[in-house]
């Protein structure tokens, strides 16, 4: 007989894992155990994720909103909200945002061994945001609204 007490599962709300940096793609640590890693990925127009393979890791991208370009040795495929691929162990790539709206990107990765892990845990705070001009701060924030869906 287990004395483990039972697992109470709590749901997180992603939107509050969104952030976005001028200067490069931003992430954040949703979950992670030691057989899987859960990240969301954020990238500004014309933004990308620079080649990487990891070599005993597969990896699954989910647009949650925007388009993704992910581009092998072999292949490029464009991706829509609510679409996905997944990449075995091995396989170098790359992701780019071409559009003008921004991409936010579900990451799974098992086993998580060799991801470098992103900020873990929600955006705590205004100031681990972006530092945008206003101005440019109120189209982004629209532009999410449209792509996420909330207040």
């Amino acid at each position: 007989m287990s004395t483990a007490e039972p697992y109470q599962p709590t749901a997180v709300d992603l939107r509050d894992y969104v952030t976005f940096d001028l200067g490069g793609a931003s992430g954040r640590r949703v979950f992670a155990t030691d057989v899987v890693a859960v990240d969301l990925v954020c990238l500004e127009p014309e933004q990308a994720v620079p080649p990487r393979t990891f070599p005993t890791a597969d990896a699954i991208y989910t647009v949650l909103g925007g388009r993704a370009w992910v581009v092998t040795d072999e292949a490029e495929v464009t991706l829509a909200p609510l679409q996905s691929v997944m990449l075995p162990a091995g396989v170098p790539h790359a992701l780019r945002n071409d559009s003008p709206d921004p991409l936010i990107l579900q990451v799974v990765v098992s086993p998580p061994d060799e991801v470098p892990g992103p900020n873990p845990g929600p955006v705590s705070s205004q100031s681990d945001r972006a530092q945008e001009p206003g101005a440019a701060r109120a189209p982004l924030v629209q532009r999410l609204r449209r792509t996420l869906g909330g207040p």
